[in-house]
């Protein structure tokens, strides 16, 4: 970043937010990648868990494919390194974000079809999307 550019308070709460919520994304999904046969033997041993009294039922999840969790993962690591580099004020941190953005939208319709329309995902994934175009004409 050139000495008289400045990132923008705005820009910076952005990359912030995607820094955490994709960090966190990246690191749970990898995780479980890694150790699916724990987790799913795990869960396979104790079916009836419960959290603060309603029964949690993750059958469904140990039955989709690994690959669903590594794809996952690997779309939330380009996302961050599109944020990193729009922290960096690099333009093409943008298209890199917003191409991520679009496949994470599309691997659950692939791996769990009959999961209804991700509406709330889709918005949220919009609303970072404008902001980071409205701050892509000080990017190099």
């Amino acid at each position: 970043m050139e000495q008289n550019q400045k990132r923008p308070v705005l820009l910076t709460l952005l990359c912030i937010l995607t820094f955490i919520g994709g960090g966190m994304t990246l690191f749970s999904n990898t995780v479980i990648y890694l150790m699916f046969d724990q987790f799913k033997n795990l869960f396979a041993s104790h079916p009836n868990m419960e959290f603060l009294g309603t029964k949690m039922d993750f059958a469904f999840v140990f039955n989709l494919n690994k690959l669903y969790f590594l794809s996952q993962g690997i779309f939330s690591g380009l996302a961050l390194a599109g944020a990193f580099l729009m922290w960096n004020l690099k333009k093409i941190g943008f298209h890199l974000y917003v191409l991520s953005q679009l496949i994470l939208l599309i691997i659950p319709e692939i791996f769990i079809p009959h999961l209804p329309f991700p509406l709330f995902q889709l918005s949220i994934s919009f609303l970072f999307v404008y902001f980071y175009y409205k701050h892509l004409s000080i990017m190099q």
